[in-house]
C-alpha cells in the first residue's frame, strides 16, 4: 500500500511539472487537403460543385495557448449538368485556442476565421455566356486536433464551417462544411 501511495505521489508530481508537446506551442508551417461539402441559396438555385482543394499557411501558437495564423487555399471544379468550371482562391486569417495537455502529444483546438477571396465560373459549352468573376468574404469557425508524430512533424484533422457571401449583385450565399487533413512542420 505504501508503494502505491508513493507511486501516485510521483505520478502527480511528474504530471504537475510536465510540459506540453511542441504541437501546442511555437511557430509552424502547415499544409492541408480540403474536402468541401456545399449548399447554395440564391434566386436561381444554381448548383456549385463541391470542389476539393489545397491549403498552405503559417501559424504561431503563443505560450497561453492562443494561435494566430494565415493560410491560403484554392480549388477548381466542374459541373456535369451545365459544363461549367469554377475556380476559387481565398486567404484566411484565423485565431485558435489550443488546449494544453501535459505529457500528451495531442492538441485539440477551436477557433474562428475570416477571409477574402476570388470566385470565377466559366461556361465551357458557350464562351459567349457571361462568366462570373466575383470577390467574396468568408466567416466561420473550426474545430480540430493536432497530433505530434515526431519533434518536427504533426498531423492535423479539422472541421471548418464556412459562411461565404458573394457581391450584393449576385445575392447569393454559400454554406460550406470543409474537412481538412494535413501535416504541420514545427
Amino acid at each position: 500500500m505504501r508503494s502505491l501511495i508513493r507511486s501516485l505521489f510521483v505520478a502527480a508530481l511528474l504530471l504537475g511539472v510536465a510540459t506540453s508537446a511542441r504541437a501546442q506551442g511555437g511557430f509552424a508551417l502547415k499544409g492541408h487537403y480540403i474536402f468541401n461539402s456545399s449548399s447554395i441559396n440564391d434566386r436561381k438555385t444554381d448548383t456549385i460543385p463541391d470542389a476539393n482543394g489545397f491549403s498552405i499557411g503559417a501559424e504561431m501558437v503563443l505560450p497561453m495557448g492562443i494561435g494566430v495564423g494565415v493560410s491560403g487555399y484554392t480549388s477548381t471544379g466542374k459541373t456535369d449538368n451545365d459544363a461549367a468550371e469554377t475556380k476559387a482562391f481565398t486567404v484566411l486569417g484565423e485565431a485558435n485556442y489550443f488546449l494544453k495537455l501535459p505529457l500528451l502529444p495531442v492538441a485539440p483546438y477551436a477557433g474562428v476565421h475570416a477571409g477574402l477571396g476570388r470566385y470565377t465560373k466559366d461556361d465551357l459549352r458557350d464562351p459567349q455566356r457571361p462568366s462570373i468573376k466575383d470577390s467574396r468574404t468568408q466567416l466561420g469557425y473550426q474545430l480540430g486536433v493536432r497530433v505530434q508524430l515526431s519533434s518536427l512533424l504533426g498531423l492535423d484533422a479539422q472541421y471548418r464551417r464556412v459562411s461565404t457571401s458573394a457581391a450584393e449583385s449576385q445575392e447569393g450565399s454559400l454554406e460550406r462544411n470543409q474537412y481538412l487533413v494535413g501535416v504541420t512542420l514545427f
